[in-house]
């Protein structure tokens, strides 16, 4: 049936008095409520051809096709009954005329045309008559509405027969019936939230009257249907998804809202003027490439093309139960899980068909609590400062979000868990959650890299996902991202000087790191002229000296003002404490940090009113001081509230406050450093338990930029050895982390990678600790790295040890080599697996896997290498194995492969089952032969 919203209304629409247009918004929130009544109203849509046009699917019409019902709204300017000629006097029926006049021509359009009056008609027979249907029923009323039309009769014989006059209560009645409507549809709400919902709902039907109203919610899920100008005054069951939501299930209509709104916090530290930008306005999709555990490797590689940005996140991390998300200290792990959170709400309100639905809580938080509570509890905290407006609770979180739905849990920070055992167990938990029968939780686990031997709990089949740095050409456009959503003038030219002054400082690689990115920008815009740091304890200091320079601002937002508005009743003592207080601030905190406090907000305030420079002042009540310390900690610009206490903003915050304190006694740092170093000295052949967990507060300890007192060149220097791949990935991961980006730590870098040059080429050291090696020399140098891998997949010998004692092909060294170099020269990676497809002298297995690789990236080479091993000369299990791999791709050539690998071995007894097999393949195929080979194999023909 054509909709009226694709054509053109009469321009003659008239204007209203604001009393008119407040009943005529109350007439149309009237249609609104029995659509969400579950009624026949199927859309409602405000002043296209009339005030109001209700869509209905109505069983009375022949078929059941829509009823348009256009109706014009009258409300009374003075007390009496509506008669024939006031209705007449009010113009609505010549305004129903000429959209009769609009509509006549399409013969699929079923519709009414109603006059909706505000009170009673007259007991007089003509308006009567009229109001159903039948004023055309005597000629001398026919005359006078056809005159008053100047229209002809006959027309308006035609006309009168599609017009109704419907009595509507007076404008404070209609008022109240719509309120009565809302606390029949939900009960469970207050009087209060039955009035802001009113509210709301009023206020979308006034946008939708002024052409204003969104259309996100049909752009996000499907084309427009109709014009986007009729779309803005519209009101559909999907823009009111929300409504319905809250009128169901307040609880969880309340936590999508808050979620919507939580992107605008940014999960890095506030600094600069007026305050950080929304997360947002400034937030950059980050690409996520799908990695794959390989036997004994210290750093995935690509199993297959990347399968998107993260821009599609929320849909593509929520299609496994569960799945990993790995990225170094400041990858941006934290801004991904609340983007995730937030769109996920967006498109579950905007889908008929939900999705999962996202909720983040912090790895820590699920630590000894049942998962319902735990989430319960995290959610809250989380959206407290977005308008949440109640606690939410367990039993929110133990149903279904829909019909179908279920919850994507979103768990940050694994490795902020420093205890082995408990990491392992909480996956061991969420594992258990999702191998329920239809369960009701998914999870998404985002992590620094840990040792293998946490993350294997999950199993190999479990997703994981490299959260990758910024690109050099995103380097630009994430600038000017971060610069305009501070407001700095002309965001695309100063940001196209920054990425010059990257270029300049030699610090471009280390910018591609979310974080760096972000605090980069932000010193950036506060001295456009000042050089840059040079590495990443340089950038913390220039970081946090900004922070506590804004803080102490001598403004009226200024910290000191205020404690000297909080103190100065107390007398000049407990003025000066607070003045000291502020400026052994940062030392303090650097003390609390180095004793990794966490816990209650108590815990925090006692913990610096033992501090010399924080002892209360005796004028000062204790309660007073207490404030006053919690104020002060909130203003830091360091810290930020977590529950009932205080967390530092980011990990990487308190790694660096606690080497920076460490650093202030040599014999502290020394002893520290050397307890941290020790795990990475075994010479072990491989680097599987490394504490890569460490990695990045040992950055901080050693990094010149965090003034450390003794220079640790020496204890890094005896990592950089050939049998200690270990101690080299270490190094690797500082240069990585942007720590060793100093000249003076040139020489190191060169010595770990002859050290690992020497490692991957040694022919007498392990087939697999040589493929590790190869891959530490790519962190290191990546050409290099490159070389060593491409002459580890053409050596022969590197799986002397495998084809003696043949498993899986994923154990097969030069093919685990291949796959290495996928990840850092694609066109390189698939050469190499090429290479290896036709390589005789290489295990059956392997090759067909080599195969699998290239059709899982995409290379155009991988059907025609399935079809040559399909016919090759190998293992009729792996010549099978081609064929089905071949069959969704290529089905004529699989049915050749296999008629030809049937042909080969009927003859030979042995083989029976498995040309029956074969058989099998072909009638799944849909080869009617297939049936026919099975019979003659049976019978031993």
């Amino acid at each position: 049936m054509q909709d009226p919203g694709h054509l053109p209304a009469p321009d003659d629409t008239g204007s209203a008095t604001e009393e008119r247009y407040a009943y005529q918004a109350q007439a149309a929130l009237r249609a609104v409520m029995e659509m969400l009544a579950g009624g026949e109203v199927l859309h409602v849509t405000c002043e296209h051809f009339e005030d109001v046009l209700v869509a209905r699917s109505c069983s009375t019409v022949p078929g059941g096709v829509t009823l348009w019902d256009f109706q014009q709204v009258k409300s009374r300017e003075t007390q009496g009954s509506w008669t024939l000629s006031r209705v007449l006097r009010s113009k609505a029926l010549a305004s129903l005329l000429r959209t009769h006049r609009a509509l006549k021509e399409h013969q699929d359009l079923t519709y009414l045309l109603t006059v909706g009056v505000e009170g009673p008609l007259s007991s007089d027979t003509d308006v009567r008559a009229v109001a159903q249907g039948r004023g055309g029923s005597t000629a001398e009323r026919l005359y006078k509405i056809a005159k008053h039309l100047d229209a002809d009769p006959g027309e308006t014989a035609e006309f009168l027969r599609l017009v109704r006059i419907e009595e509507l209560p007076d404008r404070y009645e209609l008022e109240r019936r719509n309120r009565d409507v809302l606390f029949e549809l939900a009960p469970h709400l207050r009087v209060g939230e039955v009035e802001a919902l009113h509210a709301d709902l009023l206020s979308r039907v006034t946008l939708a009257m002024r052409g204003r109203l969104g259309p996100r919610w049909q752009a996000l899920v499907t084309q427009l249907d109709v014009p986007e100008t009729i779309l803005r005054k519209r009101l559909t069951p999907q823009k009111l998804r929300d409504v319905a939501l809250r009128l169901t299930r307040p609880d969880l209509a309340d936590y999508v809202r808050a979620s919507r709104l939580a992107v605008q916090a940014h999960p890095y530290p506030e600094v600069g003027s007026p305050g950080m930008p929304s997360l947002s306005s400034v937030y950059v999709p980050q690409r996520l490439y799908r990695v794959m555990f390989e036997s004994g490797q210290p750093r995935s590689s690509p199993a297959d093309q990347s399968p998107g940005d993260a821009a599609d996140a929320s849909a593509f991390l929520g299609r496994a139960l569960v799945c990993l998300v790995l990225a170094g200290p400041g990858g941006g792990k934290s801004s991904l899980l609340r983007a995730v959170q937030a769109d996920s709400a967006e498109r579950w309100l905007a889908c008929e068909d939900q999705g999962p639905l996202g909720v983040t809580v912090p790895a820590t938080a699920l630590l000894g609590s049942p998962l319902p509570g735990a989430l319960a509890a995290a959610a809250t905290t989380q959206l407290a400062a977005f308008a949440l407006q109640r606690t939410l609770s367990d039993e929110l979180f133990l149903s279904r979000p829909a019909q179908g739905a279920c919850w994507l849990v979103l768990v940050d920070g694994l490795d902020e868990i420093t205890d082995r055992d408990d990491r392992q167990n909480l996956l061991r938990t969420l594992a258990n959650f999702a191998a329920e029968p239809d369960p009701l939780y998914r999870f998404v686990v985002a992590t620094r890299p840990l040792p293998e031997k946490d993350l294997g709990i999950l199993g190999n089949d479990v997703p994981r996902y490299q959260l990758m740095p910024f690109s050099r050409s995103e380097l630009f456009s994430a600038a000017q991202r971060i610069l305009d959503g501070w407001g700095v003038p002309d965001s695309g030219d100063a940001a196209g000087r920054f990425v010059r002054v990257l270029d300049d400082a030699y610090v471009t690689e280390f910018a591609r790191n979310p974080l760096m990115m972000t605090m980069l920008c932000q010193l950036y815009a506060a001295d456009p002229g000042q050089s840059l740091p040079a590495t990443r304890g340089a950038l913390y200091a220039k970081f946090t000296d900004l922070l506590h320079r804004h803080m102490s601002g001598r403004g009226q937002s200024g910290v000191r003002s205020q404690a000297e508005a909080a103190m100065a009743r107390f007398g000049p003592t407990a003025l000066s404490r607070a003045h000291d207080l502020l400026d052994q601030l940062p030392d303090t905190i650097d003390s609390l940090a180095s004793g990794l406090l966490s816990g209650s907000e108590a815990s925090w305030v006692s913990a610096l009113a033992d501090q010399d420079s924080a002892r209360r002042p005796r004028a000062v009540p204790e309660d007073d001081w207490k404030d006053f310390l919690a104020s002060v900690l909130r203003r830091s610009g360091l810290l930020t509230r977590s529950g009932h206490g205080f967390s530092f903003l980011h990990q990487t915050l308190q790694e660096y406050c606690a080497a920076r304190h460490i650093a202030r006694d040599p014999s502290s740092h020394a002893a520290e450093l050397d307890r941290l170093l020790a795990p990475w000295r075994e010479n072990a052949g491989n680097p599987w338990g490394a504490p890569l967990d460490t990695a990045s507060y040992i950055g901080f300890l050693i990094d010149p930029g965090t003034a450390s007192p003794t220079d640790p060149t020496a204890s890094l220097r005896a990592l950089a050895v050939p049998g200690n791949i270990r101690g080299c990935l270490l190094i690797a991961t500082q240069l990585s982390l942007g720590t060793l980006l100093a000249d003076k730590r040139k020489p190191l870098v060169r010595a770990a990678s002859q050290a690992m040059a020497a490692a991957s080429a040694d022919p007498d050291s392990e087939a697999t600790a040589r493929v590790w090696a190869a891959n530490v020399l790519a962190e290191l140098d990546l050409q290099e790295g490159t070389i060593a891998l491409e002459t580890l997949v053409d050596d022969r010998l590197l799986d002397e040890e495998f084809n003696e004692d043949p498993h899986s092909p994923d154990f097969s060294d030069r093919l685990l080599a291949a796959r290495s170099l996928l990840e850092l020269h694609p066109q390189r990676g698939k050469d190499a697996c090429h290479r290896l497809v036709h390589d005789l002298y290489l295990y059956d297995s392997v090759r067909v896997r080599a195969a699998e690789v290239l059709l899982a990236v995409g290379d155009e080479r991988a059907c025609p290498a399935l079809e040559y091993l399909a016919e090759a000369d190998i293992h009729f299990d792996d010549r099978l194995g081609a064929a089905n791999r071949l069959a969704p791709l290529d089905p004529e050539a699989a049915v050749r492969v296999l008629h030809k690998l049937i042909e080969d071995y009927r003859g030979d007894p042995d083989w029976l089952d498995w040309c029956k097999t074969a058989a099998q393949a072909l009638t799944d195929l849909g080869d009617p032969r297939g049936r026919q080979i099975i019979g003659e194999l049976s019978v031993g023909l």
